[in-house]
Parts: C-alpha cells; sequence; structure tokens
C-alpha cells in the first residue's frame, strides 16, 4: 500500500514538473509575437536616409504613415514614398528634368508635377506606379500655381504671372486635356465644388488690406460678388473662414467663422502679421470634415521686416474665441495634417513632423552641422 501510494506521488510530481515546464516554453515562445502596445511603446519618426543636399521637399501626405517625398540631383529630379515609420523608400518617378511644383490628388492616388527641362516645361500627371497619364506643353518656365477640384479630379486650376502685372488664369479638363481661362481678378482661386469655385479680388492693393470675395461658376464663366472687406480665406470642404483687418485694432486680425459655407457661426480675432506693410495671413490646415482647425499663429502683433516674431501651434476654438496653444514652434511656416489628425507636416519644405499629442516637432532629415 506504502509502495503504491508513493508511485502515485512521484507520478504526480513528474506530471506538475512537466505541466510547468510547457507553462514556462509557451509564455516563452508568445513573449516576442506580442503585438506592441502603441499607447505604451509610441512609435518613433524615422530620418529620411538621403543626403540633405538630394532632398528637396515633402510634397504632402500619402496616407497617415506615408508622404510624397521630392529629391534630386543636378537636372534630374525624382518622387518616392517614404513611411515616417518605417523608414521604407518606394520609388515612384523619374523626371530627368527639374521638378518646380507637385500637387497630390485629393484621393491620394495620382500626383500633378510641372517639369522643366532643356525642351522646356511640361505638366503631367501621373500615378503611383509612374505612368503619364497626361500631358500639357507650357509656354512658361516660371512657377504654376495648382489647385485641384476636390470634387471633380478632371478639373485643375492652373495659373501663373505672364508678366509683372498680368496673370492667366486656366481650367485645365485633364479628359479632354483643354485650358479654358477663368474669369479671376486672383492667382490663387480656390475650388468649391464641382463647377464652383471662389477668390479674392485685393483691387490692386499691395497691403492686402482691402477686398472682395468673389464665387465663379465654370459652367457660365460668370462671377457674383458675395462679400466685402474680405482679404483672403481659408476653405476645407465645408469649413470656411474670411480675414479681415480688425476695425477696432491696428495690431488684431479678424476671423470669421461659416459653417456650412456663407452661414456666419462664429468670429474672433488674433494677432496681426505683416511684412513690409503687407499682412501676412496664417497657415491653416483641417485632417477632414468636423475635425478641428489647426494654425500656425503669432503670440503678439509683428512686423517681420524688423523682428522674427514668436509662433505657436495651435487649435481655433471660435466657441471660446481664442486659441488653444499646443507647442512653440521655431518659424512661422505651412502645415498640413494627417487625414487621422494626429500629427502634422511643418516647415517650408515640410522637413519635420508635429506630434500633437506629444507636443513635439520630430525632424524628418538630418540637417548639416
Amino acid at each position: 500500500m506504502k509502495r503504491k501510494k508513493k508511485k502515485y506521488i512521484i507520478f504526480s510530481l513528474v506530471i506538475l514538473l512537466f505541466s510547468a515546464t510547457l507553462f514556462l516554453i509557451s509564455c516563452t515562445k508568445k513573449q516576442p509575437t506580442e503585438a506592441p502596445d502603441p499607447e505604451k511603446n509610441p512609435l518613433s519618426y524615422k530620418e529620411i536616409p538621403i543626403e540633405y543636399e538630394s532632398f528637396r521637399k515633402v510634397i504632402g501626405w500619402m496616407s497617415d504613415e506615408d508622404v510624397l517625398l521630392h529629391t534630386g540631383e543636378i537636372n534630374n529630379d525624382s518622387l518616392s514614398i517614404f513611411n515616417i515609420f518605417t523608414g521604407e523608400i518606394q520609388p515612384v518617378y523619374e523626371a530627368d528634368g527639374i521638378i518646380l511644383t507637385a500637387v497630390i490628388s485629393e484621393d491620394q492616388q495620382q500626383v500633378l508635377i510641372q517639369v522643366v527641362g532643356e525642351d522646356g516645361g511640361e505638366l503631367r500627371i501621373i500615378d503611383l506606379n509612374g505612368t503619364v497619364i497626361q500631358k500639357l506643353p507650357l509656354v512658361t518656365k516660371g512657377f504654376i500655381n495648382v489647385n485641384w477640384n476636390p470634387a471633380n479630379q478632371n478639373q485643375i486650376f492652373i495659373s501663373y504671372y505672364q508678366s509683372e502685372e498680368e496673370i492667366v488664369v486656366g481650367n485645365w479638363n485633364v479628359e479632354t486635356n483643354e485650358v479654358v481661362p477663368v474669369p479671376s481678378a486672383s492667382l490663387t482661386p480656390a475650388w468649391y465644388s464641382s463647377n464652383l469655385y471662389l477668390y479674392v479680388d485685393n483691387k490692386d492693393d499691395f497691403s492686402l488690406e482691402t477686398g472682395d470675395l468673389y464665387m465663379g461658376d465654370t459652367r457660365t464663366n460668370e462671377s457674383l460678388r458675395l462679400k466685402n472687406q474680405v482679404s483672403d480665406f481659408f476653405v476645407h470642404e465645408d469649413t470656411f473662414i474670411t480675414y479681415t483687418p480688425s476695425d477696432f485694432s491696428d495690431d488684431e486680425l479678424l476671423l470669421n467663422y461659416q459653417y456650412p459655407f456663407m452661414v456666419d457661426q462664429s468670429f474672433m480675432t488674433i494677432p496681426k502679421v505683416t511684412m513690409n506693410d503687407r499682412l501676412v495671413f496664417p497657415y491653416l490646415s483641417q485632417a477632414a470634415r468636423n475635425t478641428p482647425v489647426y494654425g500656425v499663429f503669432a503670440k503678439e502683433a509683428a512686423k517681420l521686416e524688423l523682428e522674427t516674431g514668436n509662433f505657436e501651434f495651435g487649435q481655433l476654438d471660435f466657441d471660446e474665441k481664442t486659441i488653444k496653444p499646443i507647442l512653440e514652434l521655431p518659424d512661422n511656416a505651412p502645415i498640413t495634417m494627417s487625414k487621422n489628425g494626429k500629427y502634422s507636416l511643418y516647415g517650408w519644405r515640410f522637413e519635420s513632423i508635429i506630434d500633437i499629442e506629444a507636443k513635439k516637432v520630430y525632424s524628418l532629415i538630418s540637417m548639416p552641422n
């Protein structure tokens, strides 16, 4: 009886040790394959692995993780897609010339580029495989301003200076490859819908203090004045904000918020910025419809020809009529939000990323010492 009991105890101990060993082996195998918790292990931003001399700029977002990268050597520019978290680079297109302008379509599936070479200049639309979908010869080698219709991607505004005082504004129909002149007193008309567009006539006022807001219709080639005392505006889908010098303070710029379009919701003032007595408007960006509007704002009024100014990245709050500051910035430079609203490209060449949650700026390119 004692032998049986002793055997039973030994057998139980063996089973227990075997089970414990299996448990430890199982845990050891599972640990390396567990998905990291992004809350505990935040993703790090990778630097672009190219020489600084070859870096031209980051064009914009291709997805919430990918950006379009413009690089080049002498008279040989190229485009590629760079993943900001993995550092992976995917070549897209070699231009065999200098790329002056590049604009990403609203669906992020096409890119319009302005290429200048020995044979002249032209506009090209390419897909993400580098296939040229359409070409348009240009009579100018100067920079082209482009505004791609978000509602109809076959319609693109192209505009440029033909002389110091004369501008050319046309609507490029990508399907027919025809350009139709567009009535506009501004070099930067902005699409509002498939056929309607907005522009400001500053009436040759160099200071930009004066201006009237117009709406044009490409179907009739007619324009309608909507509002006076508008110096410039920001529009994204149905968010519309106008800029007007304040009547009450020389140090303030009035922002009027309309949502939906032409329905006044609120207004607020921000510090006024000028350069050589000419208004400098804030850089604004919005990730998607019904999301916050972010911008680069001066902390106090500034004349940039006399001082560099102090600037911050913040969110417009029209309910409280104030700016919600997020972090200070070294320069008054453009921004563009990712569609998930978590971060923004920043800089004159979009060489940095603003992480909104971390409240930090990360560089995408190593600067020379």
